[in-house]
């Protein structure tokens, strides 16, 4: 069995903070391979061929940010693979992320049940909606920041911006500093905002 390890994502940026994972690739010759799940992401060869193939938002963050770790061979499997096909899905993915906050947005509004669940589900639409948008633009953004980083950036101030973030983090690791009922307040607060925010975007303008 050949196994090819790399490193991707925020390590790769330079993004490294108390709440960030050192993300972890084993591209095995062997869909039974004896990696540990728990501590990587597992892809078979053939399965990373057909995600660039398909031009695969993945794909396009591996090709970006991974570094190889180990190879058994001396080669380098990601890199041997060039750059994926085209990206052609953005926009029919930036509406999916957009509906997605809309349908959080409301179940926060209306309920204070799984308050910070739907805060967490508001952040993965936005962060998503970001990268994928940027795609359109020809200069893909992969960062958690992404909002932040695309134009226009979203109209979220830094610390409003974390209460969604250590959301994210509560809700997927169980971990980080838990949201008072004040931060819960302000991130309803930022529902207009960040509704207007995504709308402002013509996507059928960027599509063609």
């Amino acid at each position: 069995m050949s196994t090819h390890f790399y490193a991707f994502g925020s390590i790769c940026r330079g993004e490294l903070d108390r709440s960030s994972d050192v993300d972890l690739l084993a591209c095995s010759s062997d869909r039974k391979s004896t990696v540990d799940p728990q501590k990587f992401s597992i892809y078979t060869y053939d399965r990373l061929r057909e995600l660039w193939h398909e031009g695969n938002p993945f794909a396009w963050h591996l090709h970006f940010e991974s570094a190889l770790i180990f190879s058994p061979d001396g080669t380098d499997f990601i890199k041997d693979l060039g750059a994926p096909a085209r990206y052609g899905n953005a926009v029919n993915d930036c509406k999916k992320f957009q509906r997605l906050f809309e349908e959080s947005a409301e179940a926060l509004g209306s309920s204070s049940n799984s308050e910070i669940f739907h805060i967490s589900c508001i952040f993965l639409a936005v962060r998503n909606f970001a990268t994928c948008y940027s795609f359109l633009t020809g200069k893909p953004v992969f960062s958690r920041k992404s909002p932040i980083l695309i134009n226009p950036a979203l109209p979220l101030n830094e610390e409003q911006f974390e209460i969604f973030s250590r959301a994210r983090i509560l809700s997927t690791r169980g971990y980080g500093e838990k949201l008072s009922e004040s931060d819960v307040q302000t991130a309803k607060q930022c529902l207009k905002g960040i509704d207007s925010w995504m709308k402002s975007f013509d996507l059928k303008e960027q599509h063609e």
